[in-house]
């Protein structure tokens, strides 16, 4: 995956590590300089070659800290434009997951992958080029310049690999599966963060604040436990590396010093010896750190793969005959549910037998208590999910049939729970479509909002909060409803997107939609009788099945429930009405 995400940046790549690597072998070579200067410019007491030597060390030392510098600076520069196609990628698949993918992924882990994944990738990318290119460096320049000053003393160093190599392939083979479970419990983490901003009023409401901190306290404290474990086991790299390294650096100066003693070797290349056992020391210590990263950035990196290579959802492929859609004819049902059964978890049917016709222009209306199925409706409408048996069909054409985005271009959709995004109101109508401020004024004014807009500083420039906080519960709604209605639908659906309306709003807003959309197919989805009751059809439904349906004079008559519900709202019905 990373091949794919790197190979535009491969000339860049291979020009940072020319180089770090350049500057690297400047400061390996220090102390073969050092020892040169020790062994053979010092004994002829010549200070000119003395300070000319030692210029070149200066010289040497400046070249590498530029090098290195610079190669640090393009380093960074590559990791972040990479992670960021990769996060890109990552936030385009994203969107296109079907509504079964999301439901087994969960937005808190998509949440998690998009950021805290990337970033331990980002930083494993950065090291590699940075550190890693480094460490390598000076651990091949440390080991050469060690065999050619004393292949004797050398020879301790091959001693030491085969310890080492044990030592990192226990330590990198207990940590990745401990890395996984801090992700997962990280997406635990998430889960409940998000859940407490969005119900914030709710649960101060109901003064349940210290239950959700302790509930968020024991998740923090299960991932602070899952980490010490992950870091533990990486813990145990450092020890064992020094213990190994200063074992040998030990041994290297008693060998040397008797080398010393007999003649064999000089007392300039004992010190530079030291010197790249130490550098050798530091690489294989900057090697640990590599593997400390990396060890994260694996879980992080299966993460990523996993939404990146999630294969779309064989029920949402368009088959290769897929057509676009036929104009809307008076004659042909604009939508139609044939004996449409569904389940989301494939155990027992949500939704069983649901069988209705609809002409273009008219209007439907559901209503049912909680949980009937009634939602789940129109997510099949819209095709986030497929049916199991039955078919749904959009002018006669079956929807799996239809191209994605000639489906999509119909609707005009109010959710139950929808979403305002942060900044103005004209961006928040128009939704990147490109409308004009006309439309959307008009649009706005339909919807009833153009009441409360006017009352507003800037209107159409009034700033809305994330979520559109510092708005009414009803003036949500009517914003939500202008957006609907600015891109003139052809099928409009409201999933109960009137309940924060007042009774004469509520009114105001039936009559600019029989007014002004008579041609537009609705499907409205309430608790208010007074809200479907003019609709050409009404559905009422129970336990995933369609119990009754009928206009409003059919339904008071046959249907129980309706009556109930009817009756029990029938003074404010009434005055709905009236004001209607």
């Amino acid at each position: 995956m990373l091949k794919k995400y790197i190979r535009p940046y491969r000339k860049r790549i291979v020009v940072n590590a020319c180089v770090k690597m350049t500057g690297t072998l400047m400061e390996v070579v220090l102390p073969a300089i050092l020892a040169h200067i020790i062994n053979v410019v010092v004994p002829t007491r010549n200070q000119s070659s003395i300070m000319l030597w030692g210029f070149a060390m200066v010289v040497f030392s400046f070249g590498a800290w530029v090098l290195n510098f610079s190669a640090n600076r393009m380093a960074s520069g590559t990791a972040s434009r990479t992670i960021r196609s990769i996060r890109q990628d990552m936030f385009a698949r994203a969107m296109k997951l079907s509504a079964r993918q999301m439901d087994k992924l969960t937005v808190s882990s998509l949440e998690s992958r998009l950021t805290t994944d990337t970033y331990a990738l980002h930083r494993f990318l950065g090291a590699t080029l940075r550190m890693g290119i480094r460490s390598l460096m000076l651990f091949v320049g440390g080991v050469f310049f060690c065999f050619w000053l004393s292949w004797r003393l050398a020879l301790i160093l091959v001693v030491l690999v085969v310890p080492l190599f044990f030592a990192v392939r226990f330590v990198f083979r207990r940590a990745i599966p401990l890395f996984h479970t801090v992700q997962r419990k990280l997406d635990d983490l998430v889960q409940i963060i998000r859940e407490n901003i969005r119900g914030i009023r709710i649960i101060k409401a109901l003064d349940r604040t210290d239950y959700e901190k302790e509930r968020f306290g024991d998740s923090n404290e299960e991932v602070r436990e899952a980490e010490v474990r992950a870091i533990d086991q990486i813990a145990m790299m450092s020890p064992l590396v020094n213990v190994i390294l200063y074992t040998g650096l030990t041994g290297v100066l008693i060998l040397g010093a008797r080398l010393v003693d007999v003649g064999m070797l000089q007392t300039g290349t004992i010190i530079a010896f030291l010197s790249y056992f130490i550098l050798i020391t530091n690489s294989l210590l900057g090697l640990n750190r590599m593997f400390n990263i990396y060890n994260r950035a694996v879980a992080s990196i299966e993460r990523i793969k996993e939404v990146l290579n999630m294969p779309t959802d064989e029920s949402q492929l368009i088959p290769e005959n897929a057509s676009m859609l036929a104009e809307a004819d008076p004659s042909v049902p604009e939508i139609e549910f044939k004996n449409v059964c569904f389940s989301y978890l494939g155990v027992k049917n949500d939704l069983e037998n649901i069988s209705f016709a609809l002409y273009p222009g008219e209007t439907l209306g559901m209503m049912g208590p909680t949980g009937s199925g009634k939602s789940t409706v129109i997510r099949l409408l819209l095709r986030q999910y497929d049916v199991q048996e039955g078919a749904i069909l959009i002018r006669g054409q079956d929807i799996r049939t239809i191209k994605p985005e000639a489906l999509n271009h119909l609707f005009g959709i109010v959710f139950q729970n929808d979403f305002l995004f942060g900044g103005t109101v004209r961006k928040n109508v128009d939704f990147g479509r490109g409308l004009s401020d006309e439309s959307i004024r008009v649009a706005t004014e339909h919807a009833q909002a153009s009441i409360f807009l006017d009352e507003k500083e800037g209107e159409l420039d009034f700033i809305l909060a994330s979520k559109g906080v510092n708005l009414s519960g009803g003036e949500k709604q009517r914003l939500l409803l202008s957006r609907a209605l600015a891109g003139a639908p052809e099928i409009l659906v409201l999933d109960d997107a009137s309940s924060a309306l007042d009774f004469r709003t509520d009114a105001k807003l039936r009559q600019a939609l029989r007014d002004h959309y008579g041609a537009t197919t609705s499907i409205v989805i309430a608790q208010r009788v007074s809200s479907v009751r003019h609709a050409d059809r009404i559905i009422f439904m129970e336990n995933g099945r369609i119990s009754a349906m009928g206009n409003h004079e059919t339904m008071m008559k046959e249907s129980h429930k309706y009556r109930e519900i009817a009756e029990m709202q029938m003074g404010e019905w009434r005055g709905s009405e009236a004001i209607a």
